[in-house]
């Protein structure tokens, strides 16, 4: 055979094996159930094309099509993967792969570092890093006082613009805002950030109203509702740390003061086109009831999953007669904090209604908030507010797909947008629980079926490999 030949010959091996392989990377989702995450119309016996990471086709169901991978979606659902929108991930090793196990496909960490920012610059591709769609908060950008570790403090406005001036260097996605900075060091932030085009999000800090916050543009407040405009003096907020031993204390006083025939004022606030909240209800819920739910914590069957020492970070901050410290609350103030956390659940649905954006988010690495998990039971909290099925599925689909302006490719299963789905055996428009009813899981066009994803959780496994 001639040199020419052997090269011609190669080559066409070459091509149809290349053409072998995108065939056999084709994958055929069939005869499922889609639902609608904008409208929540059941779209019925739907076959699913996906190619490479992206959703190619969506067609009516055909019985006689094939392919080399084939999944039978009869009296199945799919809804796009889910994110939680307020993440602390403590370690690396553990903490992705439940995330995964339990259809979670996005992360907004909410408290960033230099080291870990250097290897997402060099390997996060197209929004994608470590099995997620990512988006990395600065540091946590806080005035003086009782700091998390790994905090950046701002004790001026020149301090705050030179801050915000290293975050945009490093490549940080947004600035993380703290409830320390004084009134002055935050709008100088906010001035800085509209400079140089990064947004900025997180507390309200107490010099300051969610009223004046908002108005400043912030991208999303966590944890709070704006409550405060409740209260017939709302700068009440400024003495939190100042007058107070506790939080649960100041909460105590927070009550005394709070007059529910001002809720329409805090409506009128919390209305807002760039303002999104993300509410944490899970952790709110576990704080209130740490003491209630002291022994179901304990024995709860989910701590398998968990590592010996972040179980000692949960459980084991005892007092000097051995004792957990959350057990010493004075009873008057866990009252507080569980009142505070039923005020909460009732204004959420009425400031949906007024137009009041919200995202799912857990502010995982607090006590028994379990990643993956916590973004269920935050789900179920939304529904119990009062919250649709649909409502609360958008709060970790479509909306946080929005809030990171790629709901071109994200957020909703479409023709053309990549493939995140996670498929279920029961409906979660009937019945929010059923979003763990998880029998498979597509992450950028690679399929995970449930006995790989509930080998994600175990704990040696994931430890020995």
């Amino acid at each position: 055979m001639s040199a020419f030949k052997k090269l011609f010959f190669i080559g066409i091996c070459i091509f149809l094996n290349s053409c072998l392989k995108e065939k056999q990377a084709a994958l055929l989702i069939s005869n499922i159930t889609i639902i609608d995450i904008e409208t929540g119309s059941l779209l019925s016996n739907k076959d699913i094309w996906i190619e490479g990471e992206r959703i190619n086709k969506i067609e009516d169901h055909d019985p006689t099509r094939k392919s080399l991978q084939f999944l039978d979606g009869t009296n199945q659902f799919v809804i796009p993967s889910l994110w939680d929108m307020h993440a602390h991930i403590v370690d690396y090793s553990w903490v992705p792969d439940l995330y995964t196990s339990l259809g979670v496909t996005g992360l907004r960490v909410m408290h960033g570092d230099s080291s870990r920012m250097n290897d997402i610059l060099l390997n996060r591709k197209d929004g994608f890093y470590k099995g997620f769609e990512f988006l990395y908060s600065s540091p946590i950008t806080d005035g003086p006082g009782d700091n998390w570790p790994g905090t950046e403090i701002a004790s001026s406005p020149e301090e705050g613009r030179s801050l915000v001036q290293k975050y945009v260097e490093t490549g940080y996605d947004f600035v993380k805002i703290y409830h320390h900075l004084d009134h002055e060091t935050y709008l100088a932030i906010v001035d800085e950030c509209k400079k140089l085009d990064i947004p900025f999000a997180g507390h309200v800090p107490n010099m300051l109203t969610t009223q004046e916050v908002i108005k400043t543009g912030q991208k999303s407040i966590e944890h709070w509702l704006g409550l405060e405009h409740a209260l017939p003096n709302p700068s009440f907020m400024e003495t939190q740390f100042s007058n107070y031993d506790t939080y649960a204390h100041f909460l105590n006083e927070f009550l005394e003061r709070y007059d529910s025939s001002l809720i329409e004022k805090v409506l009128d606030v919390t209305k807002s086109d760039q303002t999104w909240f993300c509410p944490t209800l899970i952790t709110t819920k576990n704080s209130a009831y740490s003491i209630a739910y002291d022994s179901i914590f304990r024995h709860d069957e989910r701590l398998k999953f968990i590592p010996s020492e972040e179980q000692e970070y949960w459980f084991g901050d005892l007092t000097e007669d051995e004792t957990p410290a959350y057990l010493q609350i004075p009873e008057e103030f866990n009252q507080a904090e569980i009142a505070f956390f039923k005020l909460h659940m009732t204004i959420l649905k009425k400031m949906l209604d007024n137009g009041s954006k919200f995202l799912a988010g857990t502010d995982t690495s607090s006590p028994n908030v379990y990643p993956g998990f916590s973004l269920h039971e935050e789900l179920q909290l939304f529904v119990e507010a009062g919250f649709s099925e649909l409502e609360a599925l958008q709060t970790a689909t479509l909306n946080p797909a929005i809030f990171a302006q790629r709901e071109n490719d994200l957020g909703t299963i479409e023709q053309g947008k990549i493939a995140n789905l996670l498929i279920l055996d029961q409906n979660p428009l009937v019945n929010i629980e059923n979003t763990l009813t998880i029998d498979g899981l597509i992450r950028r066009g690679m399929y995970f079926d449930k006995e790989t994803l509930e080998s994600l959780r175990n704990l040696e496994e994931r430890t020995s490999n």
